[in-house]
């Protein structure tokens, strides 16, 4: 799959001949490659899909999705007032905990309140048996984060990481 700017992507969806506006309509994940950088990005019916399906793109980056089973759930919270910072919170503190507590995330739920994000993130603990290919997120930088709503009503929220 390719984007209209002309960089290659991973994701988190399956092509299946569907017109582009019905496929756009599901939340999906992608992984976007501008020059030396690595992007993460999320979209979705609501903000909140959007932040859900970005931060399945960053643990897509660690390890398979498909590797991952759901054995524990982890509560997350931040709070920003730009959703530029409150989504480079939310990927930080989702690295942070991973590499905290040794966990690989599958899935997500966020729900937000005005400025607050309250998430859970699904997975277990990290198992270089059955994630044999696990690597790092050194970082999530703020530079070039991006979060916005379309003509068309989707939210879409990108941030760069650092592997």
């Amino acid at each position: 799959m390719s984007l209209a700017s002309g960089h290659t992507n991973e994701g988190g969806v399956m092509e299946t001949g569907q017109v582009a506006a019905a496929r756009e309509a599901v939340p999906r994940w992608e992984h976007l490659t501008r020059g030396t950088e690595r992007v993460v990005r999320g979209r979705g019916r609501s903000l909140e899909e959007a932040f859900e399906q970005a931060a399945a793109a960053l643990c897509a980056l660690v390890v398979d999705p498909a590797l991952v089973e759901v054995r524990e759930e982890v509560e997350l919270a931040c709070e920003a007032t730009a959703p530029e910072r409150l989504l480079a919170d939310w990927l930080r503190a989702i690295v942070h905990k991973m590499a905290a507590r040794r966990l690989c995330f599958r899935c997500f739920a966020v729900r937000m309140d005005g400025t607050r994000l309250f998430g859970h993130a699904f997975g277990e603990p990290l198992d270089r048996e059955r994630h044999p290919s696990a690597r790092d997120v050194r970082g999530v930088s703020l530079v070039e984060t991006r979060v916005f709503q379309d003509a068309d009503g989707l939210w879409t929220a990108e941030c760069e990481v650092e592997l």
